[in-house]
């Protein structure tokens, strides 16, 4: 096993497990993100790989993003290396698993969407807090009309709401729901079965629905992000969001 500050990576035979671990509520920073593309890097051009497991800690998945990362100092830096990371996983020719208790909010909804296969306990509550603060979700606005269609998605990001694990279900955001106690054994079960299947099998299957489906993501990610750097990180509000939430207050907006 491979420990670092902030995740443990594990990789036996074609089987891969990244767990995330910056208590209490695995908040992504630059260091965490550096940390997560380096170890899965490796994965996209790996033909033995079968299956990746993405794993958050006993009680939480993923709280999102620090604010500080946001900033007009520091977003030019880490939104590249974000998307760079969705990029990856995109790219992973193996079945890619997130196993959700807890919060996945924001970065960590945007890690739900974008799994194979997402297995949340009862006990796992997600949330698009971004407009809130004046931004949007940038992943999670080319991925999640796919899962839940154009007009669920309006209301999730712009709602911000929680939404519980059954409602998750009952539109698609995850796979499957089991009790929490359940959901470590669980995920394991549906890991062995993924890899007891052939890898070639595994990378076809994966390729054909997605190539079925719909146009690449990344094609559409490419669009988000630049809306996201140019557009929308060149207004005003954005940064006034961020500031305001920084400093426990409500934001000024000057809508532009």
């Amino acid at each position: 096993m491979s420990e670092t500050q902030f995740i443990d990576y594990r990789r036996v035979g074609g089987r891969a497990d990244l767990t995330l671990k910056r208590p209490p509520r695995n908040v992504l920073n630059g260091q965490m993100l550096e940390q997560m593309v380096k170890v899965v890097e490796p994965l996209r051009e790996d033909d033995e790989l079968k299956l990746l497991v993405i794993h958050g800690s006993p009680t939480t998945f993923c709280g999102g993003i620090e604010l500080e990362e946001l900033t007009t100092e520091n977003v030019g830096l880490f939104m590249p290396n974000y998307t760079r990371l969705f990029d990856i996983i995109n790219g992973i020719k193996g079945v890619v698993i997130a196993g959700i208790r807890g919060e996945a909010f924001g970065a960590g909804c945007e890690l739900a969407c974008f799994a194979d296969i997402t297995i949340a306990s009862n006990t796992a509550k997600f949330c698009f807090p971004d407009t809130k603060i004046g931004l949007f979700p940038m992943i999670a606005t080319a991925v999640l009309p796919r899962l839940v269609g154009r007009n669920r998605a309006f209301d999730w990001i712009f709602s911000s709401r929680l939404i519980a694990a059954e409602e998750a279900l009952s539109h698609d955001l995850i796979s499957r729901l089991v009790p929490d106690d359940k959901l470590d054994s669980f995920v394991e079960e549906y890991a062995a079965r993924i890899m007891s299947l052939s890898g070639a099998t595994i990378e076809c299957t994966k390729r054909a629905i997605d190539g079925a489906l719909y146009v690449p993501v990344m094609e559409g990610l490419k669009k988000t992000e630049s809306t996201y750097m140019i557009d929308l990180m060149n207004s005003i509000d954005p940064h006034e969001g961020i500031r305001a939430a920084m400093e426990g207050r409500s934001p000024v907006w000057r809508n532009r």
